[in-house]
């Protein structure tokens, strides 16, 4: 999946302006997973657009919510469209983890939990358009299943110092 994603060269125009803008932090990526998963708990599948392009609410610094739909093994919606519609269980991280399954398995703890992988990060190419990085890095994020839909949403930072314990203390229960 990472020499698909690479290949794509620019992936999303509408994450081109966060990227300039960093420093996510858990809390605040918490805050917004619960957000997209209130929102999509609404909305449903005629919310999944909502996470995609640019303008979206749920594309803001150097981060974005995904959607997984564990149960379908699939990626639904997802701000890089090469993501869109890939296998969760074919879901490898750049040390060759497959990673797919804890973030399933993060989403369903009550009031959800981390999962980590080794990820590039989004930056802005050449042409001004998003590409990943070539370097890879620890990349932590906070998953959670969206009540009464098929859904887990999820949202990650790169490079956080905190464990995935310090990590999972800051998720309200």
């Amino acid at each position: 999946m990472l020499k698909t994603l690479l290949a794509t060269g620019a992936v999303l125009i509408g994450l081109a302006p966060a990227i300039a803008d960093d420093g996510v932090t858990p809390e605040a990526v918490i805050a917004k997973v619960r957000e997209a998963a209130a929102f999509l708990g609404k909305e449903g599948e005629a919310g999944l657009s909502s996470f995609e392009g640019e303008g979206s609410p749920f594309i803001w610094k150097d981060t974005y919510v995904f959607v997984l739909d564990c149960a379908a093994d699939t990626i639904p919606a997802h701000a890089v469209p090469a993501s869109r519609g890939v296998k969760i269980s074919g879901l490898r991280d750049a040390n060759g983890k497959a990673y797919g399954a804890e973030m399933c398995s993060a989403a369903g703890k009550p009031g959800g939990s981390w999962a980590e992988y080794v990820w590039p990060k989004p930056v802005e190419g050449d042409d001004g358009g998003v590409v990943y990085s070539k370097e890879a890095y620890r990349k932590v994020s906070y998953m959670l299943a969206v009540e009464g839909q098929p859904y887990q949403v999820g949202a990650g930072i790169y490079n956080d110092p905190m464990s995935l314990a310090e990590l999972d203390a800051l998720v309200p229960k």
